[in-house]
C-alpha cells in the first residue's frame, strides 16, 4: 500500500483500495489479538469470538479501530471512529462508512445487515424505514468473567478465503474456545440480563 495520509474519516477508503489490503489488514488484527490473549487467565473473553450458528467470527468493534489506528500509524482514527458511551453523530457515520460501506457493501467480509426485509411484519406500515446498523451487542461469558462486545460479524468462509492459513489457524485456536458461551444478542437482550441477574457487564479488554 502506498504512504497513508489521513485527515477525514472517508479517507480510510484509500487505506482498502484492494482485496489485497483488506486481507493484510484482517492478518493484522490477528496478530494484535494473539499479542493481547498472551498471558490470560482461563477465563478470558477475548475481542474476537465465534459464532458457529451465524458462522461468523464477532469482532469488537473497538479493536478494530484500535487496531487501524496502529496499522495506519494514526491516532486521530481513534477521535473520529471509536464508540464511547455517548458517541456523536459523526462518530456513528464514520463506524457505518468503514463496517457497512467498505468492510461489507464492497469487500463482502461482514455480514451485519440483512438485504431482505419481512415485510410481513409490518403489514399496516405505508412505509418503512430500514436502518444500517454496524455493531451488534453481544455478552460473553467465560466461567465466571461476563464481557460485552459491540461485535461486528465477520463471515467465517470470507476470512479464510482472504487470510493467510497460518493468521486463519491462529485466529479459530483463540476466537474458537468451547469454553466461551453467548448469554445475550441485541441490546434488549443485554440489558435484560444485566437485570436479571443484577450485573453491571464491563466492556471487553482490547
Amino acid at each position: 500500500m502506498s504512504r497513508f495520509e489521513y485527515y477525514t474519516p472517508t479517507d480510510v477508503g484509500s487505506a482498502f483500495r484492494t482485496e489485497q489490503d483488506v486481507s493484510i489488514f484482517c492478518d493484522y488484527m490477528v496478530e494484535e489479538l494473539e499479542k493481547s490473549s498472551n498471558g490470560k487467565g482461563n477465563n478470558y473473553v477475548p475481542p474476537i469470538v465465534h459464532n458457529a450458528r451465524g458462522k461468523v467470527f464477532n469482532i469488537e468493534y473497538n479493536f478494530i479501530i484500535k487496531c487501524l489506528s496502529k496499522f495506519l500509524e494514526d491516532d486521530a482514527i481513534l477521535g473520529d471512529f471509536s464508540l464511547t458511551e455517548n458517541s456523536s453523530a459523526p462518530v456513528i457515520k464514520a463506524g457505518i462508512f468503514l463496517v457497512v460501506g467498505i468492510l461489507e457493501d464492497y469487500y463482502g467480509v461482514v455480514r451485519a445487515n440483512s438485504s431482505k426485509v419481512d415485510l410481513s411484519k409490518y403489514k399496516n406500515s405505508k412505509s418503512i424505514n430500514v436502518t444500517k446498523r454496524f455493531y451488534n451487542v453481544v455478552a460473553m461469558k467465560n466461567g465466571d468473567e461476563i464481557r460485552r462486545l459491540n461485535a461486528v460479524p465477520f463471515s467465517e468462509s470470507e476470512l479464510k478465503r482472504v487470510m493467510t492459513l497460518e493468521r486463519f489457524l491462529t485466529l479459530e485456536a483463540i476466537a474458537k474456545n468451547e469454553k466461551l458461551e453467548q448469554v445475550a444478542f441485541g441490546l434488549g437482550q443485554f440489558l435484560e440480563y444485566e437485570k436479571l441477574n443484577g450485573l453491571a457487564v464491563q466492556s471487553v479488554e482490547i
